[in-house]
């Protein structure tokens, strides 16, 4: 057996086991697998290859000038997330097995609610946002490929790498765009899909000014921009999303401009459950069946985070769901502890 197929059947062997999130290989010959939330160790000198014969086999072509992320391929076709980074040893590898298909919103246990409500918006800005690792990318991913499949439309995403190819239907039309590739910059991608008429723009992180400026322009101009971000609370991640325009101050002009777009903001996060790991989420809505929720609107205008917290918390009727309140529907389903 070529030293090819030994490293690909020794990644395929971890992945393959369900619940494994992630795997790490470093240099020194060690690796870690995460699988339900908890990580486990092991060595990998059994497969007989050294360390750069390893990330030869692995990324082989991938990277490209100045690229440290990119999406690689296995003999038999299962797709890897694939982040190399440095460390004090050396080197290291991170992969994440991605889905063979865009998972649906029922294997996401994303609520119909929400579907309906993100279905039926015609422009404004949706984040979606949580840790690292959460899930945000399948997330949207699971809402573009739902929408696709209700209303149709032409949707323009760009993404660092392409995780999750969508498949055009007889009314929907996607165009996937790789930052480093297809396009120098989010914010770059962001003016040219402008230009293209999209219906759905979708934007795969929020890192920067530029991106955060652009992005809400492009909502401000009416169209639908969906954007992931790092962010803890559904309350908080306007805060957030104002600091990245405007690091260690909010700008009072973004604040009003966001005011006046936002329409939902969702924070999730994976919990350890009885089989897998379950997606918790914490929704904040912006409007209602008859318009735009005035309070809420206000106290974004105004900044006070607190009391968006507190309106999440009493607004299940309007389709919101607090962190708390998540939780406790998971384990009333069975699914967590």
């Amino acid at each position: 057996m070529s030293n090819r197929e030994h490293v690909w059947d020794f990644l395929e062997e971890l992945a393959q086991r369900q619940g494994v999130s992630d795997i790490t290989l470093s240099s020194d010959g060690r690796v870690a697998v995460r699988c339900r939330g908890q990580l486990s160790m092991r060595l990998a000198g059994s497969l007989g290859v050294e360390w750069t014969g390893l990330r030869s086999v692995v990324l082989g072509e991938a990277f490209g000038e100045g690229r440290r992320t990119c999406v690689c391929t296995s003999a038999s076709g299962r797709r890897f997330r694939a982040t190399l980074s440095a460390h004090r040893r050396g080197e290291s590898l991170s992969l994440r097995p991605l889905a063979t298909a865009v998972p649906t919103a029922d294997e996401l246990l994303l609520s119909s609610s929400l579907l309906d409500y993100f279905s039926t918006l015609r422009g404004g800005l949706v984040l979606i946002a949580g840790p690292t690792g959460s899930g945000k990318t399948t997330t949207v991913s699971a809402l573009l490929r739902a929408r696709a499949e209700r209303v149709g439309g032409k949707f323009i995403t760009l993404e660092d790498p392409v995780e999750h190819v969508h498949v055009d239907n007889e009314g929907s039309f996607f165009e996937q765009r790789e930052l480093g590739r297809d396009v120098a910059s989010y914010a770059e991608g962001l003016r040219e899909a402008l230009h293209m008429n999209p219906d759905v723009i979708a934007v795969q992180e929020i890192r920067e000014s530029a991106a955060a400026e652009t992005a809400l322009s492009a909502a401000l101009s009416g169209h639908l921009v969906v954007a992931s971000m790092h962010a803890f609370s559904a309350s908080t991640t306007p805060q957030r999303f104002l600091a990245v325009i405007n690091p260690g101050m909010e700008d009072l002009g973004a604040r009003d401009a966001l005011a006046s777009c936002l329409e939902a903001v969702v924070v999730q996060r994976l919990v350890p459950g009885y089989e897998r790991m379950v997606p918790v989420f914490e929704v904040m809505l912006l409007r209602d069946g008859s318009g735009r929720i005035a309070p809420m609107e206000r106290l974004v205008r105004q900044g006070n985070w607190p009391g968006l917290r507190q309106e999440i918390e009493v607004g299940g009727r309007l389709g919101m769901m607090a962190w708390e309140d998540s939780l406790k529907r998971r384990r009333d389903e069975g699914l967590i502890p």
